[in-house]
């Protein structure tokens, strides 16, 4: 764990945000990679990024602050400084869908195939970021049994509580999206309706998420029922993804719908 900042000379540096810029730049880097696979122009889907990057961070950081408001009432101008730790995932994603969709519906690009070369990059970049997490102690597990093996124990100065076992959610978080972005780059090699790489990643990603989130131990807003909002915005992300899935593979199946060189 590395919740201290690193001194480079004048500049100081946390190590939860050299992860999020080492997210965003391999991001980057594998879009430009396999955009052409899902039909798309590196450069056109590089141009996107940059809008999507800044949609993500506001997003992200917005749904934050407004599903943990306590955080910030003694000082309000934290809720700018999401370097610190502190974005809500889902919040960025619907924001950056948004994006895309405005963006496509101007005629700048096809949605299904720009949305199938962005989902592999979009899970690579999240998994290095759930490392950031691990450094910085945030969206820590709840308490684990103490002889339960995998158990990770945060020091003083983590986000986390200190020299307590908890479940290694972000640790585990991040392995699922590295299996996800590896299974969905070798989706994109396949033939396949327009869109269904983007409809896997909902499907896959919300999964995981849900079944993480049970683990979490950190504050994600009021819960209803047991879980926590972003616990059922998790599955609705999966839930949408599976419609999408079956409703593309029936179309396909059907004549209706164009194959990875298609979609609108």
């Amino acid at each position: 764990m590395w919740p201290h900042d690193l001194q480079l000379g004048p500049v100081s540096v946390g190590g939860y945000g050299l992860a999020l810029v080492a997210a965003v730049l391999t991001a980057l880097y594998y879009l430009n990679r396999i955009a052409p696979r899902a039909g798309v122009e590196s450069k056109k889907a590089f141009d996107l990024a940059f809008w999507l990057i800044v949609a993500g961070i506001i997003g992200s950081r917005v749904a934050y602050v407004i599903f943990n408001p306590r955080n910030f009432l003694s000082s309000p101008l934290n809720a700018f400084k999401y370097w610190e730790g502190g974005l809500m995932f889902q919040g960025g994603l619907i924001l950056g869908l948004l994006v895309v969709i405005v963006l496509s519906a101007l005629g700048r690009f096809k949605f299904l195939p720009m949305s199938d070369a962005l989902a592999p990059a979009l899970a690579l970049g999240q998994a290095i970021g759930r490392l950031g997490c691990f450094v910085a102690g945030c969206c820590y597990g709840s308490l684990a049994p103490h002889d339960f093996p995998l158990s990770l124990t945060f020091p003083l100065g983590s986000l986390a509580p200190a020299g307590l076992p908890l479940y290694p959610t972000q640790l585990a978080e991040s392995l699922g999206l590295f299996i996800i972005c590896f299974l969905l780059t070798k989706g994109l090699n396949r033939p396949r309706p327009a869109g269904l790489i983007l409809a896997l990643y909902l499907t896959l990603a919300g999964t995981l998420r849900f079944a993480v989130d049970i683990f979490r131990g950190d504050f994600r807003g009021p819960k209803l029922l047991g879980l926590a909002p972003t616990t059922y915005a998790a599955a609705a992300l999966a839930l949408a993804g599976l419609v999408l899935t079956v409703y593309l593979v029936m179309r396909h199946k059907n004549g209706r719908l164009k194959t990875s060189d298609g979609g609108f």
